[in-house]
């Protein structure tokens, strides 16, 4: 059930500048699929923390110890400037907490507190470069705004339940990194006797501290850290927290997000609360809403993950599908999936991280693949259709999918790996078993993949629409057994004896 009105949406939400109030035709949706993926590095997942950052033109991925730098080309494909093993990290928990901020990375495990410069990494520049490493401290959570750090073990990997006693409470610590290289604890302010009972997370919004807990949500200013003074509170309590930094603030638990508008002077003005997907369907595993979720503020959508959960240990088994909530759709009830949000289904049996969008583009890192992304609403998108290379007849095979845009597509060319197999054929009939808000159409294209050098490869399809604008909107990677593995010859079937 909405309990906050629509009309707060539409007041709170104008400096979103969407062009309107409803998305086309009252509906959000929108498939999310799959544009681009490069390889893992060969280091294991859980040798350090993790995240994805944008700085500038370049994306960083950090995973298992390896800083992966990505430049994004105009069709939207990822190319991989560099590759740095980042040896000096003593870091060891996956779980650990990560931040990013004018060019630095920060990171926090069982090994403390760690900076690094990533200033300088860029194709001709140099590898990352340690800054300090403060051992003895421990977070999972790290907050960056300004020259001060905010820092937080959350209880959620307490092992008691948190009552805000002397027996079970936890902190958040404040650290001025104004000089990098000695960072300096100047405040903390501590769950003991707090409401909160014990924090789970924390954000910045307009400068202004936000802490959720088992008990609620405070907001503190904190421009005097060794001083914290509180602003104001929600009686919401919260798992994970989802901000942008300014106006948008979500406070999220297991089963939902309640979204609100924030003001500079802390004044927090809730106007809706998106639930969990009908995803039980042949899933065995409880389901519940990845703690690392993104604001498109561009397109006023809060982009979710939800995963499958291991009820044995409560922890991540499998990212099940991307949920995507448009703030500019009535929350109106009665559909699977409902208007107001778009559920794209994730094949992959992993878990993936750390959403981030970089125009209109979602990327995410995943626990067995590397950087993945997706492309969403406000651009092309669609799909290759494969079945694998037991599905190409030899001497001449077809390969299809579907494609759609705001603007008419006007051609669709198809590459393996980076050469082009020609231009493909358009039918503007439309699917209509593809979920979109603009229409969809089929392409496919005639290609002899036989004498395919074996190894694994990448099919690519890049859109041009009416405006000249021209994108890749999907990729599939292909693995072909070489010449003479890579098609079937088929029977022909005899008539009637």
């Amino acid at each position: 059930m909405r309990v906050f009105s629509r009309i707060a949406l539409v007041v709170t939400l104008a400096v979103l500048a969407v062009p309107t109030l409803f998305a086309d035709h009252l509906t959000a949706d929108c498939p999310l699929t799959l544009v681009g993926q490069s390889a893992p590095p060969a280091n294991s997942f859980g040798l350090s923390p993790h995240g994805v950052f944008r700085f500038g033109s370049q994306v960083f991925v950090l995973r298992g110890q390896t800083l992966s730098t990505y430049s994004v080309t105009d069709l939207g494909d990822l190319q991989l400037a560099r590759e740095d093993f980042v040896g000096s990290q003593a870091s060891r928990e996956s779980n650990g907490g990560t931040a990013f901020s004018n060019g630095f990375l920060f990171l926090s495990t069982e090994a403390g507190l760690e900076i690094y410069d990533l200033r300088g990494v860029r194709v001709g520049g140099n590898a990352p470069v340690l800054v300090t490493r403060m051992p003895g401290v421990h977070y999972r959570r790290l907050a960056v705004n300004g020259n001060l750090l905010a820092a937080l073990f959350p209880s959620t990997d307490l092992p008691c339940y948190p009552n805000g006693s002397l027996y079970c409470s936890n902190q958040v610590d404040i650290y001025s990194i104004a000089n990098l290289s000695a960072p300096t604890r100047v405040g903390s302010i501590t769950s003991l006797f707090s409401p909160l009972l014990g924090f789970n997370d924390i954000a910045f919004n307009f400068g202004l501290l936000v802490i959720t807990g088992e008990g609620g949500t405070n907001i503190y200013n904190i421009s005097n850290p060794s001083f914290p003074s509180f602003v104001t509170s929600l009686g919401t309590p919260g798992k994970f927290l989802v901000s942008n930094g300014s106006n948008l603030l979500g406070i999220g638990v297991d089963g939902s997000i309640l979204v609100a508008t924030m003001t500079a002077s802390g004044s927090v003005t809730p106007f809706s609360i998106y639930t969990l997907p009908a995803l039980t369907v042949e899933r065995s595993n409880p389901i519940a809403f990845h703690w690392q979720a993104w604001f498109d503020d561009q397109t006023g959508r809060l982009i979710t993950l939800v995963e499958e959960r291991d009820p044995a240990t409560l922890q991540p088994a499998r990212t099940a599908a991307f949920d995507v909530f448009d703030f500019n759709t009535p929350t109106y009830e009665g559909a699977d999936p409902r208007l107001y949000e778009a559920v794209s289904y994730l094949d992959d049996d992993e878990v993936k991280w750390n959403p981030v969008v970089v125009g209109p583009l979602v990327y995410v890192v995943g626990e067995q693949t590397g950087l993945t992304t997706y492309g969403m609403c406000g651009q092309m998108t669609g799909h290759v259709d494969w079945d694998g290379t037991t599905a190409l007849n030899c001497g001449g095979a077809e390969l299809r999918g579907w494609v759609t845009g705001d603007q008419k597509i006007a051609n669709v060319e198809v590459f393996l790996d980076n050469g082009s197999l020609g231009a493909a054929t358009i039918n503007l009939v439309p699917r209509p078993d593809v979920s979109s808000r603009t229409p969809v159409s089929s392409w496919r294209i005639n290609v002899n993949l036989d004498s395919t050098p074996r190894g694994e490869h990448t099919i690519r399809a890049v859109g041009t629409d009416a405006f000249g604008n021209r994108r890749q909107f999907a990729s599939v990677r292909v693995f072909f057994n070489g010449p003479g593995g890579n098609c079937i010859n088929r029977r022909r079937t005899s008539g009637a004896h």
